[in-house]
């Protein structure tokens, strides 16, 4: 699977039915209430980078708010939300 992001091609696994759940849950986990829980966040976000694949030697290379915006996108494009209009 490629997801487009920071101006270029990732290769990212596949992942499964019940992946895609246990993301949607703790996404919607992140805006229980009035605020977002940046724990939940980082919790999503690290769940996003283990089914990715992506390895640590390329997130290495980019900024760390450089690596939030490849795994948003890689949770959007798991989550089915990357082409909605």
């Amino acid at each position: 699977m490629i997801v487009v992001a920071l101006e270029k091609d990732w290769e990212i696994k596949e992942c499964s039915y019940r992946e895609r759940r246990e993301l949607q849950k703790l996404n919607t986990k992140t805006f229980w209430g009035k605020e977002q829980d940046p724990n939940d966040v980082y919790t999503l976000l690290d769940r996003v980078e283990e089914m990715s694949g992506i390895s640590e030697e390329e997130l290495s290379k980019l900024s760390m708010s450089d690596v939030d915006t490849l795994l948003y996108a890689i949770l959007s494009e798991y989550l089915g939300i990357s082409n909605l209009e």
